[in-house]
């Protein structure tokens, strides 16, 4: 009786057992150490009981009582193993190629026609069956114990199975009994040492049919034949002593599962649909099937697991999570590569359990976990939007193909961007934020501060659970002088004829505005006739504003990021200017300061402080003539000079440049253009398109069309031609700054 092997073993600490290794062409006796690898050796103090022995790469190719074969392809050639169930000692076979005799400790050896089969159990003598005196047009023998079976063509035109072994030194060759003699082999599977099963067409009783035929090698005869549908070279088959089993195949696409009963011929079916290449066996009352390469497979599918079917009640048992490959084992086992969510992937014998139910137990393991893993992960703890413009990249890696979603969330305001990733067959994921959180109808620049992230990983297989990280990061960047939601980004303040106030973020990709829905910051803001958004004058990182009401008293309300603070008044007598305009830092201090000018003509500069209880110096005059001018703007650098710049627009629609030397005077005007008088509103946004110019915005006031002008820095032309983005609220319905 054959050795069965128990699903948990016993390593010693050292080994100090004989394995097989090749000399001069044939397997011999050998000390462990001169021919193995991957033994396993227990370290001090580690507990010898081992749950399964290392599997050692590549592909099952077979197995018997005590070891099985394994073959890997290194440098496009095929490297040969045999592996102990006991010890886990691995044996490298010469180079070669090599079959397993199913079932049995043997391996074959074919070079040409001739065939040494090597037992691998005992190291005994090899047997080599040469059969080149047999003639040529035979296909390639499979082992059978210590026999071959091959098929050849006979004088009718069909093929017949043929039995070679050795008396002695006397090769001898059957020819299998019961087939049509026209029959077209397609295949010959051999379940056992004693047992075949043979896929043909052939006449039978006047009419062509495809069969299947169980062949008894010892008696080298049918014994039995059943009618089947479409099969090919790849339907696999299976016996045992109760049933026959077959995949009939309807389309290339398609399988299907015949089972039937030896003793009555009844018969059961079982279409599994889109399927292909599905290895089958019979463990006692129950067949077991499912669709190989679920590990690496990009899609979920129930048939990827391996699955018992009992032939007498029907109910299903999944046995394992994925299946790679399945071949008959001994006594009646399957031994499959494949794995489980519980122990991994590894090599797996099936066997009936104590109430007949098929089990799995682990024999070689791969140390390779069947769930999903992540391997590594690159996500950056601090984004400089400054220095390091978005696309930000992020990435996981994991031990198999699989799709992430990515949520990113900003801790304050609780705003999040959802990313997701394709799957591509990589087990690298990366997705790239561009920088934006989502808003109901629209996206917006991301705010500085601090991040959660959040990645969800599913398998692409659709096996085991999601795997989930969370990590966090910090977006930093320098603030700019018309941000109010610290984003470091242009925002667009607007007060409606109600007297609400409302910010419009990141305005310029420009394609139409304002359609996007905005932010209200507040209301009671009618009581101003002046706002101005002047950049930071109180101090803080944030862009504040000011307003002055009707009575003459400026008033600063300071930004808090996103949102501003209440009101601190400056000062009163603010109502003898018709004009104020802030924003450009004309006295090279770094703060932004405030000209305005009078009824006489006169422009006064405020040199700004830093201060929130006092944010302007006392009034310097800067010089007269200033009432030719219906509009003046402090636009920030936009010659390319040393301070900020000042444009001003006359009662002829000419606009006019005056380059600031730093010192809170201009140099002499440069005439910009004409047609300037169109315009309405004028807009110092900053740095709108962030190329370190700052740009303009105008507003037609029979349109309301918005025109944006970037900034070139050169102050002869400083401004390129305008952008039209159109205004959908309508003229002279908002004043904006």
């Amino acid at each position: 009786m054959n050795h069965t092997v128990p699903g948990r073993r016993l390593a010693a600490a050292i080994l100090t057992l004989s394995t097989v290794t090749a000399v001069a062409g044939t397997l011999v006796t050998a000390p462990a150490a001169v021919a193995t690898t991957g033994a396993v050796v227990a370290a001090a103090g580690q507990s010898a009981e081992q749950d399964a022995v290392p599997y050692p790469g590549g592909s099952f190719a077979g197995a018997g009582p005590t070891g099985f074969l394994t073959i890997r392809l290194v440098d496009g050639e095929r490297h040969y193993q045999w592996t102990r169930y006991k010890d886990g000692v691995t044996t490298s076979l010469p180079t070669g190629f090599y079959t397993s005799s199913l079932r049995t400790d043997t391996v074959m050896k074919a070079d040409g026609a001739v065939y040494t089969m090597y037992d691998m159990s005992t190291g005994a003598e090899p047997l080599v069956i040469d059969v080149s005196a047999l003639g040529d047009g035979f296909d390639r023998a499979r082992a059978a114990g210590s026999e071959l079976v091959a098929t050849a063509p006979n004088s009718t035109g069909g093929r017949d199975i043929h039995v070679i072994g050795k008396q002695g030194d006397t090769l001898v060759d059957d020819t299998v009994t019961g087939l049509p003699r026209d029959a077209a082999i397609t295949r010959v599977w051999i379940d056992s040492p004693d047992t075949a099963v043979a896929l043909y067409t052939g006449t039978v009783d006047g009419t062509l049919k495809s069969r299947v035929a169980v062949v008894d090698l010892k008696s080298r005869s049918v014994i039995e034949e059943y009618d089947t549908g479409r099969v090919t070279a790849t339907s696999d088959t299976a016996l045992s002593a109760t049933h026959v089993a077959w995949v009939e195949q309807p389309t290339d696409y398609e399988s299907t599962l015949v089972t039937v009963r030896r003793d009555n011929g009844a018969t059961q079916r079982l279409p599994l649909g889109l399927a292909q290449n599905v290895p089958i066996e019979l463990v006692g009352d129950w067949l077991t099937y499912g669709k190989p390469g679920g590990y690496n497979a990009l899609y979920d599918d129930p048939q990827h697991a391996l699955t018992a079917r009992s032939l007498t009640t029907g109910a299903t048992v999944k046995l394992l999570d994925d299946l790679t490959q399945g071949l008959p084992g001994p006594e009646g086992t399957q031994v499959v590569s494949g794995g489980t969510l519980a122990e991994g992937e590894g090599l797996y014998r099936i066997s009936a359990g104590t109430d007949g139910t098929p089990v799995a137990e682990l024999l070689a393991n791969s140390k390779v976990p069947t769930t999903l893993g992540l391997a590594s992960e690159s996500v950056p703890t601090v984004l400089d939007f400054d220095r390091t413009p978005a696309p930000v990249p992020m990435s996981w890696t994991f031990s198999r193909p699989a799709g992430i979603r990515v949520e990113l969330t900003h801790n304050e305001t609780k705003k999040v961007v959802r990313l997701r990733d394709y799957i591509d067959g990589s087990t690298t994921n990366s997705v790239k934020w561009d920088g934006l959180l989502d808003a109901p109808d629209h996206r917006f620049p991301a705010y500085n501060g601090d991040y959660t992230w959040r990645m969800t990983a599913r398998p692409a297989n659709g096996i085991g659970p999601a795997v989930e990280r969370t990590g966090t990061f910090k977006i930093v960047r320098k603030p700019v002088p018309h941000d109010f939601d610290d984003n470091s980004t242009t925002d667009l303040l607007a007060r409606d004829r109600s007297g609400r106030l409302y910010r419009y973020d990141a305005i310029f990709s420009m394609g139409s505005w304002p359609h996007l829905t905005p932010e209200q910051l507040g209301h009671g803001w009618g009581v101003h006739d002046q706002l101005l958004a002047p950049g930071n004058v109180g101090g803080s990182p944030a862009a504040d504003v000011l307003g002055r009401d009707r009575s003459g008293v400026l008033w600063l309300y300071t930004g808090t990021g996103r949102a501003l603070a209440p009101r601190v008044k400056v000062g009163g007598g603010w109502g003898v200017y018709d004009k104020l305009t802030a924003g450009s830092d004309l006295t090279g201090d770094g703060r932004p300061d405030l000209l305005a000018t009078d009824r006489t003509g006169a422009l006064w500069l405020y040199k700004g402080t830093g201060s929130i209880s006092a944010p302007f110096a006392d009034r310097t005059k800067v010089g007269g003539g200033w009432g030719a001018y219906n509009k003046i703007v402090a636009t920030g650098n936009i010659g390319g000079g040393p301070a900020g710049d000042l444009v001003a627009r006359d009662t002829a629609g000419v606009l006019w440049l005056y380059l600031g030397k730093g010192d809170g005077t201009f140099a002499a005007r440069t005439r910009i253009g004409s047609g300037w008088g169109m315009y309405d509103q004028f807009i110092a946004l900053g740095d709108a398109d962030r190329d370190g110019r700052p740009d303009l915005l105008t507003e037609h006031p029979g349109t309301g069309n918005l025109y944006y002008y970037k900034g070139t820095g050169n102050w002869k032309a400083p401004f390129r031609p305008a952008i039209t983005a159109y205004n959908s609220l309508g003229p002279g319905r908002l004043t904006l700054f």
